[in-house]
């Protein structure tokens, strides 16, 4: 299947089916050649700034902005074929393409994975605080030499645990890197199936993580291009509990490391 990428890598946009966003939107200008990244801690901008008032999901779709879903079932795929938007029916990128993983044609498969829309958010949402100050206690060489390590305990096996849901995709809670496996499509076996060609049902190949890795690497440059290559010391994050028997407010660690702490994350993988 041929990819519909023009010279300017535009996209075929569709109506918009209804109630797949709850909140007004405008349709997204087509992507430039060379992917987008605003940095990790910028406000959210477009629809969305609107993102707390829909469940985020991998079969989020709102076509008439260009923000599709290629994740299909097995019915669609035999009747749609890969690359075929779930909602709106069109045959929108190349999966042929993408899952050739030449690291030398990146700048389309980045610009690709942002036609759909759960890759679209993770490009373009603000990091949490749990993913900043992650990746600044890690800083950028010891993120890098953390993500291989992330891929392979969360897809490498061949039927990994709980495959779909094992990594954390609220802001709250995701780190920097389930930001990046999201934005790359290696979030779960089954996205990286249909993305990049990794067939299911057997471990990953190191040339593969490899592949992976170097992509999440890219996007985490991308978005945090600033990040010191070394880890910082971050003060520890004070949340409070519930009130307590006489009404009083106890402040508590959250689950940001104390000062004291090692500068690694303790759930880092």
């Amino acid at each position: 299947m041929s990819a519909s990428y023009g010279s300017t890598n535009s996209f075929r946009v569709a109506a918009n089916p209804a109630g797949s966003l709850p909140f007004p939107t405008q349709p997204l200008p087509a992507l430039p050649p060379k992917w987008s990244a605003p940095a990790a801690d910028a406000p959210a901008e477009g629809i969305w700034a609107d993102f707390e008032q829909t469940k985020i999901c991998c079969t989020l779709a709102a076509c008439g902005d260009g923000l599709h879903c290629f994740r299909l079932t097995k019915k669609l795929a035999r009747a749609l074929g890969p690359g075929t938007c779930r909602e709106c029916h069109q045959a929108l990128v190349s999966l042929e393409r993408t899952g050739q993983r030449d690291l030398r044609d990146v700048d389309h498969t980045f610009t690709a994975l942002q036609v759909e829309a759960i890759r679209h958010y993770f490009w373009h949402t603000p990091f949490g605080q749990k993913a900043l100050d992650y990746a600044q206690r890690a800083g950028r060489r010891r993120l890098h030499e953390r993500t291989p390590k992330r891929i392979r305990s969360r897809i490498g096996k061949a039927e990994p645990f709980r495959d779909g849901s094992q990594t954390p995709i609220s802001p709250m809670k995701a780190d920097a890197l389930d930001f990046a496996l999201h934005a790359v499509a290696a979030c779960c076996r089954k996205c990286a199936h249909y993305w990049h060609g990794l067939e299911m049902g057997r471990p990953l190949t190191e040339d593969e993580i490899a592949y992976l890795s170097e992509l999440a690497r890219r996007y985490l440059d991308a978005r945090m291009p600033d990040l010191p290559e070394e880890g910082q010391r971050v003060p520890r994050r004070v949340t409070a509990t519930a009130p307590d028997a006489d009404g009083n407010v106890m402040p508590m660690p959250s689950a940001s490391q104390s000062d004291n702490a090692p500068l690694s994350h303790r759930h880092a993988s």
